[in-house]
């Protein structure tokens, strides 16, 4: 069992968020954020680019939002294809007069907006292996420097209005951790689901993933190290993160790995839910295979 690494195949599928009020979250993601709608019904909306959903939003009427050390969604990063799209997606963001917070990571270059509901995005470029910076133990250097507005600005193309562009994909997903220096976060995610480690800082972040140095999920207890209450149904909140596999044999070995651990999982021919510890759920599918509508009263 010590030998298991996840597939090489995962890669991220959407987040599903619940909001206080549908139509609003549409507007917000549609003429502001860039995103495409995808699908709309009575009170679930998927956005994203052609082909790809990136969120999935399901409305519980007059939602609030939870508090700050519930575990759940600290970001989810649309990573996209060139440096003006992030400017671009500033750009639209200061024309609609919102807030927007600019970041050099030395990996990526991001920008970070709210959403009406308080979810945090992050659209980000994957900056140059070769600008990349190295720790001693040959991971990446990750930092978060402020980047002047108008540096961002100043990037060619960031004036000529556009959607996201089709090449954008999920880049990562960061997730609230509720124990205090990971201690029980690092060895679910490196040990039972077998990902690798490609980003650290100290004892309260992480990043895994599973090839490339590129990471997936990161997980951060700087919102509540010491413990946080799960957040309620009536909240604005993370109710699934979808991870997508190629082969169903991934699935299944995945599924016998959880259950020689004795970890608590449902399985089915084409999807695996699960919870770390802090209670963040993630769903593990075959991509392409069918799956039910998320719920958002679990």
């Amino acid at each position: 069992m010590t030998d298991y690494r996840m597939d090489q195949t995962l890669t991220l599928g959407p987040v599903t968020l619940t909001v206080a009020d549908l139509e609003r979250s549409v507007r917000y993601y549609t003429q502001v954020a860039g995103f495409r709608l995808l699908d709309r019904r009575t009170q679930r909306a998927q956005l994203g680019v052609p082909g790809r959903v990136l969120v999935d939003l399901n409305e519980t009427a007059g939602a609030v939002a939870p508090p700050p050390s519930s575990p759940g969604l600290s970001h989810f990063a649309p990573l996209v294809p060139a440096k003006a799209d992030v400017a671009r997606f500033a750009q639209r963001h200061l024309d609609a007069g919102l807030d927007i917070d600019p970041r050099d990571h030395v990996v990526s270059q991001s920008c970070y907006v709210t959403d009406p509901d308080g979810h945090t995005i992050e659209a980000t470029w994957a900056c140059p292996q070769k600008q990349w910076q190295w720790t001693d133990e040959g991971l990446p250097v990750v930092v978060s420097t402020p980047i002047a507005v108008q540096d961002l600005l100043d990037e060619p193309g960031a004036s000529t209005p556009a959607h996201l562009p089709t090449g954008t994909q999920m880049g990562h997903v960061q997730l609230k951790a509720t124990d205090a220096a990971l201690t029980r976060t690092k060895p679910f995610y490196r040990d039972l689901l077998g990902l690798e480690t490609f980003a650290r800082l100290g004892d309260g972040f992480i990043g895994v993933g599973v090839s490339d140095y590129r990471t997936l999920l990161v997980l951060t207890n700087r919102f509540s190290p010491k413990g946080g209450m799960p957040a309620r149904p009536d909240t604005a909140r993370l109710t699934c993160v979808d991870l997508l596999l190629t082969a169903p044999q991934a699935l299944e070995a995945l599924a016998e790995r959880l259950t020689a651990a004795g970890h608590p999982h449902q399985h089915t021919a084409t999807s695996l839910t699960t919870h770390d510890p802090s209670g963040n759920p993630l769903r593990f599918s075959v991509h392409g295979a069918a799956r039910p509508a998320p719920r958002t009263d679990a």
